[in-house]
């Protein structure tokens, strides 16, 4: 998942994490990951793992899904966006790697 330079889930996260009073530093340690990784997720910079927007759901306090509808609100999503975002939550508890590792690559070159 990329955004484009502050719209999307970066600039989201960064509004997000503001609202709760976060440093990237902070967030990045209650979510296990490193601060820089933040600082480019919210930039646009880096793609990001649907494990790592779950860690990151986590270290803001929130479910996953709390975390797509704030980025994604619903009255902004078509239906079959609302399907791909519900089997995407699915996924995310589960463990089977091959799966996932063959959807990024199947997204990857949809978004290309």
């Amino acid at each position: 998942m990329k955004s484009n330079r502050g719209w999307g889930f970066g600039g989201k996260l960064r509004e997000l994490r503001k609202i709760n009073g976060l440093t990237q530093e902070e967030l990045a340690e209650r979510a296990g990951l490193h601060w820089k990784f933040i600082g480019e997720v919210e930039r646009g910079d880096s793609d990001i793992k649907l494990g790592n927007v779950a860690r990151i759901a986590k270290g803001l306090g929130m479910e996953l899904g709390e975390l797509f509808e704030y980025c994604f609100p619903k009255a902004v999503r078509s239906k079959e966006e609302e399907e791909v975002i519900g089997l995407l939550m699915k996924m995310a508890g589960k463990e089977d790697k091959k799966k996932i590792q063959k959807l990024k690559i199947l997204i990857e070159e949809i978004l290309e």
